[in-house]
């Protein structure tokens, strides 16, 4: 391969892509189901805003919270983990929303200027 083929072989293979993103609904829930719980993006995949990893490291350190505090009920323990991991997730996957419509939707680039000058701040 001459070395115009191969520049334009690693143009193309390094090409950007768009890629859907893809979330959960804002308020996800699910039933109890004895014996099984879910953390992390498992359960409350939302579109990125920076919280992905700290929230899944809060579910982990709250769900060992949980079974520490009830060791012998664990259907006890991953109520108490979902009650408070359900609003919690929630409020962050709106935070997610709002700055995923601010940095593409069609205000853009209109929006994400106001944000950084403080018009019409995320919450």
């Amino acid at each position: 391969m001459g070395a115009g083929a191969h520049r334009a072989h690693h143009r193309e293979r390094h090409r950007a892509r768009p890629a859907p993103l893809s979330a959960l609904p804002i308020e996800h829930r699910w039933d109890r189901v004895p014996g099984v719980t879910l953390l992390g993006d498992a359960a409350h995949l939302a579109a990125p805003n920076g919280e992905g990893a700290n929230l899944a490291m809060l579910d982990g350190a709250e769900l060992g919270r949980a079974i520490a505090a009830h060791p012998d009920d664990i259907e006890t323990a991953l109520a108490e983990y979902e009650r408070a991991m359900f609003p919690r997730s929630a409020e962050a996957a709106a935070d997610g929303a709002e700055l995923h419509e601010i940095l593409f939707g069609d205000g853009t680039p209109r929006t994400l200027l106001d944000m950084f000058q403080g018009n019409g701040q995320p919450r």
